[in-house]
């Protein structure tokens, strides 16, 4: 996500796009380590047609030649074809990887401040401006109809042909997992109602989230060159009278990469995958757009696919991320598998020497809220035993020592803060559970102290979002509080008038108001989901494997 000057909007407008966007193929149960670029296979082919030719023309002399002459030739001929085969050296994955506590703690700050992002570059990302496509509007709630899977590979150069050896997950990777993980399970039908009985959702939160679901539907891209996506300008889609009103926010960010993540997330949080459910076809079409608007490349040996969006931030990055790394843990899917694994790396190389990420992969300090998704990712793909080096997990840890106060429970932007800054003291909250912090550690108690006297934040869905984590994965009176206020402002909230119905904007909604309201709906719907996206941490049997920082 673009960030603006504005020091509470995580999402800001920018133009540009990178250009020469050449898709990945992440085939990978098909690749072997000695596999060749698309260059070195052109070149073979050309020799073996030029040796057809040849041995036609030998084919005709044979026919008048003695047999022992004809042999002797033949067997010649192998051997020197033989002799001219080389193989290419297999491509190792290392970790190369180092994170060491940042000297400068960064500037004390009063509020969040997100400044314009520098146009970060790896070495072959160029950027030109992006047009969002007006398309034909879309009134009525209908599945995209589909006939290929999510890696086409006719439609997508092989750019990146030998990925699938340099991601497969180490022994020692999966060694760490536990064998009884179930990745996701909390999302299925059955568990689904469970987790609602227990940790307070209603039949009212949940007709809110099948309402959401179904205004996301609405409002994806079903046609021209970007079906599939989502755009934050849902006028491209829609036009200008749906009723969302603001004319369907022409003004709003372009950055598909991000939409289309934040779009799909909350169907995978509802259990809806591309292989399984009512939503499958919206939920394949939007990987499928996904997966091709990365930009694939290769930095000390190890591939990488960057979905940073116009801009070259990293938000966009990270959301991206999460989405392919969930929908890989759901379903196992082998086509998702080297996406999700290059979008991890591009993640573990972007890494600041601090251990933080910011807006691009090379900086010197990292800022919380940025590391928040990129924590997420890491979680998401552990669970899809992906793999990732441990330096990028103990650089991540080191960060959160660098921004942290008051034993843990205060989190600053770049920095440690005197006073308690909701946002990024819940995002850092949330890292250090996830990181493996017990839930009677004083930096986990004392947060969550914080979190409830602050409250729910009306002007503030980004905080919401964070904050309905930390206090659902810790439980009791807190959390009982929290979530009945939340729950229920949401769900009166909810716009219900034709075209808008099922999404919420809020216009003065801090970090998130400047990408309208598919952003809102976005936040609004996870939260209503918090209930099963995810296993609670602290509960005496837990699904989801440990996840140490």
């Amino acid at each position: 996500m673009t960030i603006s000057n504005e020091p509470d909007d995580i999402f800001g407008q920018t133009d540009g796009q990178p250009d020469g966007q050449q898709p990945l193929d992440p085939s990978t149960a098909q690749r072997v380590a000695d596999d060749q670029y698309e260059g070195d296979d052109v070149d073979s082919e050309e020799g073996e047609d030029q040796d057809d030719v040849d041995l036609q023309r030998r084919f005709l002399l044979f026919h008048a030649t003695p047999a022992w002459v004809v042999s002797a030739l033949v067997h010649a001929l192998i051997l020197l074809i033989l002799g001219l085969i080389t193989l290419a050296n297999p491509v190792q994955l290392i970790s190369v990887l180092t994170a060491t506590s940042g000297a400068d703690d960064g500037p004390e700050i009063e509020e969040i401040s997100f400044e314009d992002p520098e146009m970060m570059e790896t070495e072959d990302t160029e950027e030109t401006e992006e047009e969002v496509e007006i398309t034909e509007p879309v009134e009525t709630v209908e599945e995209i109809a589909f006939e290929t899977p999510i890696m086409d590979v006719t439609a997508v150069p092989l750019e990146v042909a030998d990925f699938a050896s340099d991601m497969a997950p180490t022994a020692m990777t999966l060694q760490s997992m536990s064998n009884n993980s179930q990745p996701m399970g909390s999302r299925s039908e059955a568990m689904k109602k469970k987790l609602l009985r227990e940790y307070g959702g209603t039949e009212a939160s949940e007709a809110a989230v099948t309402e959401a679901l179904k205004w996301l539907t609405r409002h994806q891209i079903k046609y021209g060159p970007q079906m599939g996506a989502w755009t934050f300008q849902h006028d491209a889609v829609c036009g200008t009278n749906c009723g969302c009103g603001n004319g369907c926010e022409p003004n709003r960010s372009k950055q598909l990469n991000a939409a289309t993540s934040m779009a799909l997330l909350p169907f995978m949080g509802a259990g809806q995958t591309h292989l399984k459910g009512e939503y499958r076809q919206v939920v394949h079409a939007g990987l499928r757009f996904l997966v091709r608007n990365g930009k694939p490349g290769r930095r000390n040996g190890i591939p990488y696919v960057d979905y940073r969006g116009p801009g070259g931030n990293m938000y966009d990055h990270g959301l991206a991320a999460i989405t392919l790394c969930e929908a890989y843990a759901m379903t196992g899917d082998s086509e998702l598998a080297a996406p999700a694994q290059a979008a991890l790396n591009f993640i573990a190389l972007a890494q600041y020497a601090d251990g933080g990420w910011r807006y691009g992969p090379e900086g010197s300090g990292g800022d919380t809220s940025v590391v928040g998704w990129q924590v997420m990712a890491l979680k998401s793909g552990h669970m899809g035993h992906l793999a990732i080096p441990q330096n990028v997990f103990t650089g991540a840890a080191l960060f959160l020592d660098k921004v942290s106060s008051d034993s843990g429970s205060i989190y600053g932007y770049s920095g440690p803060s005197a006073t308690v800054r909701p946002a990024t003291t819940a995002v850092g909250l949330l890292c250090r559970m996830y990181g493996g912090w017990d839930k009677s550690h004083p930096g986990i108690q004392k947060g969550v102290s914080h979190l409830a006297k602050t409250g729910v934040l009306k002007n503030d869905l980004y905080y919401d979002y964070y904050a309905v984590q930390v206090l659902r994965h810790h439980g009791g009176s807190e959390w009982d509080k929290f979530n009945t206020e939340l729950r229920d402002w949401l769900v009166e909230t909810q716009a219900q008038q034709p075209g808008a119905k099922g999404s919420w904007f809020f216009p003065n909604n801090g970090h998130v108001a400047n990408a309208g309201r598919l952003c809102s709906t976005s936040f609004a719907c996870m939260i209503l989901e918090v209930y099963y996206r995810h296993m609670p941490l602290y509960a005496e049997k837990v699904s989801e494997a440990e996840f140490q920082l």
